[in-house]
């Protein structure tokens, strides 16, 4: 079915899908995201907070950021591996969005092994995006963790200060 153009995920008298199982690749095309607001983090620095309350499955928002080649990334990694922070997430093992200069709120989201969000690629119209979606359901306040997916021996220094990293 389609509607302007826009496919639907079913005909207009279809029941909508359980909570959680819609298309999320929708959602980050039409930018049906929750609210992300800054603030000062319980761990590092700047964190990223729901303003409202979310449930499990609900997409927060995307990742956002310039699209850069891993050769880029790489050089780029060093500067900001000595600033002791950095934005880039691995889209795949070509690409790689930077978020230092271009990204959004979530790139304030802090790292944990034990998330309340996870990081999803997805493909949305032939490109590959990166959805924030939350773990669990959560109240509005509430600081927002994924998993960077280091591997301790090539985690940034900086990264390594963080305890659970190692758990």
């Amino acid at each position: 079915w389609a509607a302007a153009g826009v496919p639907l995920e079913g005909p207009p008298t279809a029941p909508a899908p359980p909570h959680g199982l819609a298309c999320q690749n929708m959602k980050i095309r039409l930018k049906q995201m929750q609210r992300i607001v800054m603030g000062k983090s319980g761990v590092s620095g700047w964190g990223a907070f729901l303003h409202a309350p979310a449930r499990q499955g609900d997409l927060l928002g995307e990742y956002t950021g310039e699209l850069i080649s891993q050769a880029e990334a790489d050089r780029r990694g060093k500067v900001y591996d000595r600033d002791n922070n950095s934005y880039l997430f691995s889209l795949n093992s070509e690409w790689v969005l930077d978020a230092r200069r271009r990204g959004n709120k979530l790139r304030f989201a802090n790292h944990s092994k034990s998330p309340n969000c996870l990081a999803r690629v997805v493909m949305v119209d032939g490109d590959h995006r990166v959805g924030i979606f939350a773990k669990y359901d959560m109240a509005a306040g509430t600081e927002l963790f994924y998993d960077y997916r280091y591997e301790h021996d090539n985690a940034p220094t900086w990264a390594k200060k963080f305890r659970d990293l190692t758990r």
